[in-house]
């Protein structure tokens, strides 16, 4: 009997070209770079919600994973200075 994990999280393909070119991993495969992601978001300890999204900041950088609440999709790593955070959260209070 084997024991597959599966992730919280699915990557949309600009997802994951994104997440491969800020966070320097176009050398690695697919696999390597998503397992790399889900480690990152893991060890997480500052994220925020929108209406429609979830940010998860990867840490030691001002880069955050943007994620669909719907449906858990990764839809872009972006960088977001503290005002911009700001910004963000006040259009959707």
């Amino acid at each position: 009997m084997s024991y597959y994990f599966k992730h919280n999280y699915v990557f949309s393909d600009h997802g994951l070209q994104r997440a491969c070119e800020r966070l320097k991993l176009n050398r690695e495969n697919t696999f390597e770079a998503k397992e790399h992601c889900m480690k990152l978001i893991d060890k997480s300890t500052y994220e925020f919600e929108t209406s429609n999204h979830i940010y998860i900041k990867i840490a030691k950088t001002e880069l955050f994973f943007v994620v669909n609440k719907t449906n858990n999709l990764i839809i872009t790593v972006t960088q977001m200075s503290v005002s911009k955070q700001l910004e963000v959260i006040e259009k959707n209070l």
